[in-house]
């Protein structure tokens, strides 16, 4: 059972505004603002109103392609402002220069803004960057990337708790834009994600982000292992649960067709996306001397 998780695991990871940057960014202020214990912030919208038409999306990739970053340094920081939580984290460019200047470049041009967490592992990671995640179709979430790819940059690194690494597909040199932020150990990862990165504070926040219920969940709380004695079994489907094989039962809605219920469940049922919208709101990688003038102000 292990190894087919294991597997499943992997099979995951395979798969709009403009930003003036003559202005004074934000303060990102990591110790206020929250109304559940450190947690949510204040004033954040819990949903994503800034759906992009294609042309849109197009605009931020060649904004991104023409952004021309500052060198990546040890000081530099990265915060990831979310609907649930803001986290800070450290880069690693000495073992992964090409995948920080990448990380960089798509942050500061403000790619990353407005994206989603889309996929969501409990026990494993956190995974969003994708900027399809902001069209109106949630079926080619994961499927994105910024129209160029990074050669793999593998290294001594683990994939501990908190570790940011790139996502890809099984093309060691495919990583675009897609990250993720494991939220457990996964040695399993290791030499063969680039790592290049590590929350170092408020890593609760991606606690509580792979707490939300996602599609899966959902589709195994509307099932049941039997159909119950003295119902029609047409009135019923079938489903396969993916990550144990159980055989599951499931009752049309009556409002609802059979085969397009049958459709919706069997996709939500091999689905991770979470059931809530994940915002990343705002992404940036600053300098500690920014932040601190910032916050200063």
């Amino acid at each position: 059972m292990k190894q087919v998780l294991l597997l499943i695991s992997l099979g995951f990871l395979f798969s709009q505004t403009e930003v003036d940057t003559t202005k004074k960014l934000p303060v990102f202020d990591l110790s206020k603002g929250f109304n559940i214990p450190g947690i949510i912030p204040k004033n954040i919208p819990m949903t994503n109103q800034f759906v992009l038409f294609p042309h849109q999306i197009e605009e931020i990739k060649q904004k991104a392609r023409n952004y021309d970053p500052q060198p990546v340094t040890k000081d530099d920081l990265v915060i990831i402002e979310t609907n649930r939580g803001t986290m800070k984290l450290k880069l690693f460019p000495d073992v992964a220069p090409k995948h920080c200047r990448n990380f960089k470049k798509l942050a500061n041009s403000g790619y990353y803004d407005r994206t989603a967490f889309h996929r969501i592992i409990p026990g494993f990671m956190i995974q969003g960057g994708d900027i399809n995640s902001r069209d109106n179709d949630p079926k080619n979430d994961g499927q994105g990337g910024p129209g160029w790819t990074v050669d793999a940059e593998f290294n001594d690194i683990s994939h501990k708790r908190g570790v940011l690494s790139m996502a890809r597909s099984k093309d060691p040199n495919s990583a675009g834009s897609q990250f993720f932020i494991c939220v457990a150990d996964s040695p399993h990862l290791d030499g063969a994600y680039t790592a290049f990165g590590e929350v170092i504070e408020n890593v609760h926040v991606a606690d509580h982000i792979v707490k939300t219920p996602t599609e899966y969940m959902q589709a195994k709380r509307m099932s049941k292992e039997s159909i119950p004695d003295g119902e029609d079994p047409d009135n019923w489907i079938t489903l396969r649960d993916i990550k144990t094989g159980q055989k599951l039962y499931s009752k049309v809605p009556q409002f609802k067709k059979k085969v397009d219920y049958e459709y919706e469940m069997k996709n939500k049922m091999n689905s991770d996306r979470p059931s809530l919208p994940l915002i990343i709101v705002k992404l940036r990688v600053l300098k500690e001397s920014e932040i601190q003038d910032t916050q200063a102000e």
